[in-house]
């Protein structure tokens, strides 16, 4: 079974008909820079907001992939006429800004990889964990994910870290969506020398 968010359009009448989403969902940017929570908020920008498949890759494929702006071992890269650094991206379902103290999030916690990926790789993760998520092949009814984030965390070397954000700390929950996303991550990616992706938990 492919864990990809597939697109079929529908013609009546001579219109497109849009393709549902279960849920509304926005696409956020972080702007690097802030050095105290105040200014970490002010730095959310929200993309644009979907609640159909069109839509979604209308935003998804029209925003520079991670590879593409986070840091590669030399240099952070600069983005749009602002000169931006973007230093992640998040999507959230509507009414859950992507923070800790969203009481949504603050019951439950994330699963976290953090480590070097290549830019394929990293691409591709980021690419399936979304559409996992988007396309509620990873949540199934359950409707426990609130979220997911993927931050540049290099420095001095190229680091990163993709995060599954829930609901709930349940320890049966935390264990079925684990290895649905550790299959769903690895879904097309190709083979790392580091192996598998691993993905620990950390309570909010």
């Amino acid at each position: 079974e492919s864990l990809h968010l597939g697109i079929t359009l529908s013609l009546t009448m001579g219109e497109t008909v849009k393709n549902p989403l279960q849920h509304d969902w926005v696409l956020w940017e972080h702007i690097a820079g802030a050095r105290n929570p105040n200014e970490w908020k002010q730095n959310m920008k929200m993309l644009g907001a979907f609640n159909t498949v069109e839509d979604f890759w209308c935003y998804f494929n029209h925003i520079p992939k991670p590879s593409e702006i986070f840091f590669d071992g030399d240099r952070k890269k600069v983005v749009g006429p602002d000169s931006r650094t973007i230093e992640e991206y998040s999507i959230f379902k509507k009414g859950i800004d992507p923070k800790w103290e969203d009481p949504k999030n603050s019951t439950g916690g994330e699963f976290y990889c953090r480590r070097h990926m290549e830019p394929d790789q990293l691409n591709i993760y980021w690419q399936n964990i979304v559409l996992g998520v988007v396309g509620e092949t990873l949540d199934g009814d359950t409707n426990h994910i609130n979220g997911v984030r993927v931050v540049d965390k290099g420095k001095t070397y190229p680091m990163f870290r993709i995060e599954l954000w829930i609901d709930t700390k349940d320890m049966a929950v935390r264990e079925r969506l684990r290895n649905r996303l550790i299959d769903c991550i690895q879904d097309g990616a190709p083979i790392s020398k580091k192996g598998h992706p691993q993905f620990e938990w950390k309570d909010h």
